[in-house]
């Protein structure tokens, strides 16, 4: 496929870069353009592992929660579309709250996941 996602997000960095940055003199929105152009530079270098990621988690939540992996195939045959697997993990996702939110005391591995999900936002 041409152009690729990355190839439209460098190119939607480019027109901020190159069109609109040269046309704003207030030094706030500079400087909103710039972590713009910087988010965008990050989420085209990052795209191609937006789906194994996404797999990565799903796989440590139906193991934190008792799920079957088999689910998986069920809800995203061939995990390749990226939608179907989003889906699924909200859904995954929602199961863990409800857990956290029943007021019981979190699992070992409720906690363990919870942690290492922290540790990656850093």
């Amino acid at each position: 496929m041409r152009p690729t996602l990355s190839e439209q997000i460098m190119g939607a960095r480019r027109v901020l870069v190159e069109l609109a940055a040269p046309e704003v003199s207030d030094s706030y929105l500079q400087e909103q353009i710039t972590f713009a152009a910087a988010a965008l530079e990050h989420a085209a270098a990052r795209w191609p592992e937006v789906l194994p990621e996404l797999v990565k988690d799903i796989r440590a939540l139906e193991e934190v929660l008792g799920v079957e992996s088999a689910e998986l195939e069920e809800a995203v045959p061939g995990v390749v579309h990226l939608a179907a697997a989003e889906e699924y993990h909200q859904g995954l996702r929602a199961r863990l709250t409800d857990e956290i939110m029943s007021g019981s005391k979190p699992s070992p591995a409720v906690r363990a996941y919870l942690a290492e999900s922290t540790e990656r936002l850093r």
